[in-house]
């Protein structure tokens, strides 16, 4: 079955990085130019998924502004001629895009059943904002690597990456009964376990593809404190033999980390057809002095 759904949950409160996410919320960071949310968008791209189904906490217009028209700047952009930035303005109006408030903080499963009205029993890729992928000329995006597997195989699938040491813990984590053809078959999830109690080096990050069962198992699911997760429910697939796993071409950025969101920002500048030199030639100078 083909997808047609994605859904970016966005309604973190952002604490590590206040004071600025008192007032921003955190998907509106930058990276370089871009908001981390419009990357996350871009790589649904190279799965031609039809609608995105963001999840915001209440009082995020910022992000509805974002991914919606301005159509007095545009007037202007085009009057005075600036037709490149007409266009970077434009491409946040390319996603068809819906949003729905999750107004109780009950974690990530329970922002994922707020799109439940848009999504019910369909398939659909699931994309955390905490952490952006790039990938190079020669890479295969990680959505699309997902989704050919979930579309060949109709098994729920997740990436995963390889970690070590004291990184473990910080993950979920993946026991693998099989692999073929870099697809793993995934028989056990632990939720950030400690390095002895883990089944591999293999971390769970937050790029998925979800069977259209999935939304019904998250409403069965008995709850936890205060919190429904995701990891119950593919812990379940997991011992059915219905969960896949695999490795991405790539760069993964975590910028809900600060050390990461810095990072991100160095790199993709140095990408950067407009400053990548000057950047470079920055960082060239700064090392010496460091």
């Amino acid at each position: 079955m083909k997808l047609k759904k994605a859904i970016i949950p966005a309604a973190g409160l952002g604490t590590r990085f206040l004071p600025i996410t008192k007032a921003v919320p955190k998907p509106m960071l930058s990276v370089l130019d871009k908001p981390t949310i419009q990357y996350i968008a871009e790589e649904l791209s190279s799965i031609g998924i039809e609608d995105i189904i963001i999840v915001v906490s209440p009082g995020s217009d910022v992000i509805k502004n974002h991914f919606g028209r301005y159509l007095e700047l545009e007037k202007r952009l085009l009057e005075d001629g600036k037709t490149k930035l007409y266009e970077i303005l434009c491409d946040t109006q390319k996603f068809n895009v819906q949003f729905v408030v999750q107004e109780v903080a009950n974690g990530l499963a329970g922002a994922i059943l707020c799109a439940e009205p848009f999504v019910k029993d369909e398939p659909f890729a699931l994309l955390l904002g905490d952490e952006i992928i790039y990938a190079g000329e020669n890479d295969k995006p990680c959505m699309k690597r997902l989704a050919e597997i979930f579309e060949s195989t109709g098994k729920s699938v997740i990436a995963t990456m390889e970690v070590f040491g004291d990184d473990v813990s910080k993950y979920g984590n993946i026991g693998i009964a099989d692999e073929k053809d870099g697809v793993m078959q995934v028989n056990a999830i632990v939720e950030k376990p400690s390095v002895n109690e883990a089944l591999s080096n293999n971390a769970i990050i937050g790029r998925y593809v979800m069977s259209g069962e999935v939304m019904g198992m998250l409403k069965n699911l008995t709850p936890r404190g205060n919190e429904i997760y995701l990891t119950d429910a593919l812990d379940i697939l997991a011992e059915r033999g219905d969960l896949l796993a695999s490795c991405f071409d790539g760069i993964r950025y975590d910028v809900g980390d600060k050390a990461g969101y810095i990072k991100a920002n160095v790199e993709y500048a140095l990408r950067s057809k407009e400053i990548g030199e000057d950047i470079k030639n920055y960082i060239k100078e700064l090392a010496e002095k460091i």
